[in-house]
């Protein structure tokens, strides 16, 4: 056979089994480079983490849990604490608040000239104004479970399907007759969120939209009910000016116009939801980098990450565990600001940065499996189209001359037990020829190959070929 050319993986697409196709990209996504390209698209690098600020007095065990910019200053939620931090990584602690160190945390601002800066957790809600916390002990608040704000209006879920609106632009002050149903159909109330003018009330099977309409008793009414419900109360972001969620049925949908629910997620996304035995401990999050704007999943046993650009899913593991260390990511002036789940530390997140705040950033790329079924097929030499002439010219020996890790499985991807290292190209070195021979024979089933790189340098991957002889049947 001649040198053919190799499929890359677009996302991370696994088969129900392995040996059906393991195809993934983790740590790196697919990026457009358009027609005048010698490649249409390529997989870079996702970015990485440099430590921004500790937060100190976080609790042992306890994270950052939720953040929100308010003139130009970040308000994070971390452990049961409220922290203020300025552009240039100063920190403030604001006060302690009496909340669970499990519930979601629900963080909104009004449009006071000294804003309101609401916090809903699990029954209790606090709000900070002119950096001074309170609790809301207004006897009319019901007892709030999640929070969104529309309109001039704060707007909470509490339990018998029932929520509630604040004063208008006033954090502090509830109406006990400022209520209303989520009754359009007779599934219990979950979560809440605003678009614009517009609440939504994501019911089990049931999204109902409630549009403001200015009438002095009750100022929300019904517009229509959208028939598809929500499974994860923390799955819910803005995602390109409109939501993302995890779906009753198990599915991800991303609302569209009017009342469509468009299916995103891959069977392998949703395989993974449906062994979750405790949807709660999903949680997501989304921002914007390099035009690309992301809305990630994460629960104890993955990270799945989805672009809306490509329309792709990729994951994401911080080195060591199973899962994406990030509780939610925020946009901080010209920052990327993202809290960890784990402990009080806040990292800028940027292209630029090469690895996880110390922890090697490793990007592994698995192409579609190569076969000629029902014949064997001997892989005689490998040729890798990458970023070359990337080492560092200083630091360390493996970002001085780094590497590109190879792997083979012939079980579909289970294990790999071969591993070859291959040369980038020292600092200025772009000639260097990135290829492998001798790598032997595949049985029929196939070979999938596994791509891999921790340096801290360019990554870019454009193409990859191989020289194949097909062995007699």
């Amino acid at each position: 056979m001649p040198i053919v050319p190799l499929s890359l993986p677009s996302g991370s697409n696994k088969a129900r089994f392995n040996q059906g196709g393991a195809a993934q990209l983790i740590n790196c996504y697919l990026s457009p480079i358009g027609d005048e390209g010698k490649v249409k698209s390529a997989i870079y690098s996702s970015d990485g983490l440099q430590g921004f600020v500790f937060l100190q007095s976080v609790a042992s065990g306890l994270g950052c849990r939720a953040g929100i910019v308010v003139d130009r200053a970040l308000y994070v939620v971390a452990g049961t604490a409220l922290y203020k931090v300025s552009a240039t990584g100063n920190q403030t602690l604001i006060g302690s608040m009496n909340i669970s160190t499990t519930a979601p945390v629900f963080m909104e601002r009004n449009r006071r000239s000294t804003p309101d800066i609401a916090i809903v957790c699990d029954g209790l809600m606090y709000y900070c104004r002119g950096d001074v916390l309170t609790q809301v002990t207004d006897s009319d608040l019901l007892s709030p479970l999640t929070l969104a704000f529309s309109d001039g209006y704060f707007g909470i879920t509490t339990a018998q399907n029932k929520w509630q609106i604040g004063s208008i632009d006033d954090a502090s002050a509830w109406d006990g007759l400022d209520f209303a149903t989520a009754d359009g159909d007779p599934d219990a109330l979950i979560r809440i969120a605003a678009l614009q003018a517009q609440f939504y009330l994501f019911g089990e099977r049931t999204i109902e939209v409630w549009q403001d309409t200015g009438d002095a008793d009750f100022p929300y009414a019904r517009s229509f009910v959208i028939p598809i419900g929500l499974l994860a109360s923390n799955s819910v972001a803005t995602v390109a000016e409109t939501f993302a969620w995890i779906a009753h049925d198990r599915t991800v949908r991303l609302l569209g116009s009017g009342d469509s629910a468009e299916v995103i997620s891959t069977p392998k996304v949703e395989s993974d939801i449906q062994e979750i035995a405790d949807p709660s401990t999903i949680r997501a999050t989304s921002w914007v980098s390099r035009g690309h704007t992301f809305y990630a999943l994460t629960c104890p046993k993955w990270t799945h990450v989805y672009d809306t650009r490509m329309q792709r899913w990729h994951e994401r593991i911080t080195y060591g565990r199973k899962n994406w260390r990030i509780a939610f990511v925020v946009a901080f002036g010209t920052k990327l600001i993202a809290g960890d789940a784990d402990t009080g530390a806040l990292f800028e997140m940027s292209p630029t940065f090469k690895d996880d705040a110390g922890d090697p950033l490793v990007s592994y790329i698995i192409p579609p499996t190569v076969h000629a079924f029902p014949q064997r097929v001997t892989h005689n030499a490998l040729y890798i189209d990458v970023q070359r002439g990337v080492g560092t010219g200083q630091g360390v020996p493996e970002d001085i001359d780094p590497e590109l890790m190879i792997e083979w499985s012939h079980d579909g991807g289970e294990t790999y037990k071969t591993q070859r290292s291959v040369k980038l190209g020292q600092q200025g070195k772009n000639l260097t020829r990135v290829r492998t021979n001798r790598l032997g024979q595949a049985p029929e089933n196939g070979r999938v190959y596994r791509f891999s790189w921790s340096a801290k340098v360019d990554r870019a991957m454009y193409a990859v070929s191989a020289d194949l002889t097909m062995d007699a049947a």
